[in-house]
């Protein structure tokens, strides 16, 4: 679907088409086309996600959470490391939650997707944070450099 095609993410190893970059994704292109195909399959998780996505470029928050939480609900493992990258960066939220942020990298991990060791390093690695840890940020940029040559 159109959906797939217009905001299938980077990260999801479970995506059907090519990962569409933040930067190149027209946000009500997305919120049109994957409404449509959450229409059609509404306990699809991934449609969800696509459509957090395309809720994130038109700066509608609230709509992004909800989109991701239902993906999350669905099952989908994508979702969990979407909302640690809006725990982490705070985008879409009132303020950033980097123990949040930690819980649910964490959880995408285990989950198998590979990008949320990559969220975890750059968590550990921001000097200002109480979570800086030089030894963690090492650590997890390893298990993404190795999921990295894996795939």
């Amino acid at each position: 679907p159109r959906c797939d095609q217009l905001a299938s993410v980077v990260a999801d190893p479970e995506r059907q088409a090519p990962g569409v970059e933040y930067g190149d994704i027209s946000g009500p292109d997305v919120i049109r086309f994957c409404r449509a195909a959450i229409e059609e399959d509404p306990s699809n998780g991934r449609y969800w996600l696509q459509l957090g996505r395309g809720f994130l470029k038109q700066d509608r928050g609230a709509e992004m959470i909800d989109a991701f939480r239902r993906s999350r609900i669905l099952g989908y493992p994508a979702a969990i490391f979407a909302l640690a990258v809006v725990y982490h960066t705070g985008n879409g939220l009132s303020e950033s939650s980097s123990q949040d942020a930690e819980h649910l990298y964490k959880e995408a991990y285990k989950k198998g997707i590979g990008y949320a060791a990559l969220g975890l390093a750059r968590l550990y690695d921001e000097k200002e944070s109480p979570f800086f840890d030089p030894d963690k940020a090492f650590m997890w940029q390893e298990r993404f450099d190795s999921f990295q040559t894996q795939h």
